[in-house]
């Protein structure tokens, strides 16, 4: 019985490790992309522009 709960205890503490490592993982990457991302005075924002309506479905001319 004492097996079976070592390797239940020995799953769950690789888990958390790998859990661990993934989020510092992300957290870096995170932290290196808002680093790139300029102050706002520096940034002009535009709106964002719509494309002209067109209409889903290609009008069908009979063919002759």
């Amino acid at each position: 019985m004492w097996g079976w709960i070592a390797w239940i205890a020995i799953a769950l503490a690789v888990w958390v490790v790998v859990a661990a490592f993934v989020g510092v993982l992300l957290g870096r990457a995170v932290r290196r992309r808002d680093r790139q991302v300029p102050d706002g005075d520096a940034v002009e924002v535009f709106p964002p522009t719509s494309a002209p309506a067109e209409d889903p479905v290609p009008e069908q001319h009979p063919r002759s």
